[in-house]
């Protein structure tokens, strides 16, 4: 469910037609309709002022992309059952119990920082185009991290170079991506109509669009007979110290 279809939701719940809704937040009629068919993507301003009439707050609207897989793991929301059980472990530790595993963990996390370097290609953004898209550049470049850095499945990378993937990717990240093709709700990079997307796909019940990650751009719709070519699946964030290396300079 988008944003659109969460803010006609919340509206019915409370009982307001679109024109009372319009009225609220002081827009036209023919405004809400847009936003509640996805068509366009209300302001900053304006989104403040659909939470406060709603009733509801950014979790309720962009729900969506905080379940998606991805962006958690970006953020480092979701832990696995070994580390929840580790965790209530040492919420059971008296004081001195608790300082000792600090100790353990934090000479084993500068042994592993001193592990050897990896090398992965790494391209970057050409040519900008609107909504976010960007032409690739020819040539790579190359990027070393350390290896407990790198995402299980990484091919390759690309660093982005705008904040327009905000607040789930920054300026100057550098992203792992996959060789393999992303499926509904995951991220990816995308070429359609030779440009270049880093998007969420959705691709259900015959639909299919790039959802942007940063909520002030537009969602772009993919007709059946437009041909989507998806480029590798967004695996994370790289941490750590990163090195990017021209090629011909190693």
């Amino acid at each position: 469910m988008g944003i659109g279809e969460r803010i006609r939701r919340r509206r019915v719940e409370l009982g307001f037609t679109r024109n009372e809704l319009a009225e609220k937040v002081h827009v036209t009629p023919s405004a809400v309709a847009n936003y509640e068919n996805n068509i366009s993507i209300p302001k900053l301003e304006l989104l403040i002022s659909l939470m406060n009439t709603l009733e509801v707050d950014a979790n309720y609207l962009y729900a969506d992309y905080i379940s998606n897989p991805t962006v958690k793991k970006v953020f480092r929301f979701e832990m696995n059952e070994e580390e929840q059980e580790a965790l209530e472990k040492y919420r059971g530790l008296t004081e001195n119990g608790k300082r000792l595993v600090r100790i353990v963990i934090n000479e084993e996390y500068e042994r592993v920082k001193s592990q050897r370097w990896v090398a992965l290609q790494c391209y970057f953004p050409g040519v900008r185009k609107t909504n976010a898209g960007f032409l690739l550049q020819e040539y790579a470049k190359r990027v070393q991290v350390k290896g407990q850095h790198v995402p299980k499945g990484t091919n390759y990378c690309f660093q982005i170079q705008i904040d327009k993937y905000e607040p789930v990717f920054r300026k100057h990240d550098i992203i792992a991506i996959s060789e393999e093709e992303a499926s509904h709700n995951e991220i990816g990079m995308f070429c359609f109509k030779g440009i270049c997307y880093i998007r969420t796909l959705y691709r259900k019940d015959g639909v299919c669009r790039l959802r942007a990650l940063n909520v002030m751009e537009p969602d772009i719709e993919v007709e059946k007979e437009e041909e989507l070519r998806c480029l590798g699946k967004v695996l994370g964030k790289i941490y750590g110290e990163c090195k990017i290396l021209d090629l011909d300079k190693e």
